[in-house]
């Protein structure tokens, strides 16, 4: 059994928004299934960090699923910044048939791992931030820590925190995201969001004594990122 994670799929199955016209995306839709058939098990776990699908309402959504579902695997969802889709948890294990798991002020476990996490938001340092964008990031962070109070309860090894964005800024320098993840022991943060290679370069492996893991799908080359194994006893 394995705990894989992946972000910024983008799908657009069901909507007129191909991401093929960007350099690096050519047939990903593909690449993402063949890669993912090979690497996932039925039994293993992704986590997917946000960004999933293009599509504006949540009923738009049905054909973007029901890929996700046709691969193997649990699959775990947060939220990202471009899923307009997003809607109540019950509503969206209803409308995909509780095939998938959300994390929403909530948490979950792996076999010896707690999963915590939120969108996240700019950094605060970030010199475009506005009034509401800080309201937004204190929301945030509200919900990240809410969330990671969950997953304390339930007396893991290890808490890995899942964002979308980043928890540094333009100078690398860690958010108040990356505080409220040391104070409640996390070892590991996944995230995503950054996208093209000229923004890949110089990107922080670990800050605050947490692992970082970025997991854009045009960063991993549309291949799930394997964060842990466990032996069958």
């Amino acid at each position: 059994m394995a705990l894989f994670v992946l972000g910024d799929t983008h799908l657009s199955l069901g909507a007129s928004k191909p991401m093929d016209i960007f350099p690096g995306w050519n047939d990903y839709v593909e690449r993402l299934e063949k890669n993912w058939r090979k690497l996932i098990k039925p039994e293993d776990t992704i986590v997917l960090a946000g960004d999933i699908s293009w599509a504006m309402r949540l009923t738009d959504t049905r054909k973007d699923f029901e890929f996700l579902q046709s691969l193997p695997g649990q699959k775990i969802i947060m939220k990202g910044n471009h899923d307009y889709w997003w809607n109540t948890v019950s509503k969206m294990k209803r409308i995909t048939d509780n095939a998938f798991e959300f994390i929403f002020n909530s948490a979950l476990s792996v076999e010896n791992i707690a999963l915590a996490g939120t969108r996240g938001w700019i950094p605060e340092t970030s010199k475009k931030i506005t009034e509401e964008d800080k309201v937004i990031i204190l929301r945030e962070q509200g919900r990240l820590e809410r969330s990671l109070i969950e997953a304390e309860k339930f007396n893991c090894e290890k808490i890995f925190a899942i964002l979308h964005y980043p928890p540094f800024d333009e100078q690398r320098r860690p958010t108040k995201m990356m505080e409220i993840m040391r104070s409640h022991g996390v070892t590991d943060c996944i995230y995503g969001h950054i996208h093209g290679k000229q923004n890949f370069n110089n990107l922080p492996k670990e800050l605050e004594g947490i692992q970082l893991h970025l997991t854009s799908s045009d960063y991993l080359d549309f291949k799930p990122l394997l964060l842990t194994e466990w032996n069958e006893s």
